[in-house]
């Protein structure tokens, strides 16, 4: 005797698109902070290697002069993207004998909005700021 009797109806049950449903709001849950994070890193990139550029350009003026800037339009080794200088502006932090910090302040024109930083530490060698914590 079956205790169920089969219907004739074509389609799903509303517990399975429940359960359906369930899995994947998990699995966005899971997925969008990941991606954002993703972009995050990304965007932090981009500062990551200007920094990168800064710095080398300001070893080379080192080199050629002994004295460290502090400011990048002093840098005339430097030759940034266009479109990077527009999205984040660059300080310069002078330490005891050398540059102690560079920093990368973004600005409006970066799609990740105004106001992230991204930092290098010459002294340890650490990144820190925007994509990094």
């Amino acid at each position: 005797m079956r205790m169920f009797k089969q219907r004739g109806s074509k389609g799903f049950t509303m517990v399975e698109l429940a359960i359906v449903l369930v899995i994947l709001a998990i699995l966005a849950a899971i997925a969008v902070p990941l991606y954002l994070q993703y972009v995050e890193s990304a965007r932090a990139g981009e500062a990551q290697e200007a920094i990168a550029a800064v710095m080398a350009a300001a070893k080379i003026q080192h080199a050629e002069t002994g004295q460290w800037q502090t400011r990048i339009e002093q840098l005339r080794k430097l030759d940034l993207d266009p479109l990077t200088r527009e999205r984040w502006n660059f300080t310069i932090t002078p330490g005891q004998n050398a540059i102690s910090r560079i920093t990368a302040t973004s600005t409006g024109r970066m799609p990740g909005g105004a106001g992230k930083v991204v930092q290098f530490d010459a002294i340890t060698g650490k990144w820190s700021g925007y994509g990094f914590d």
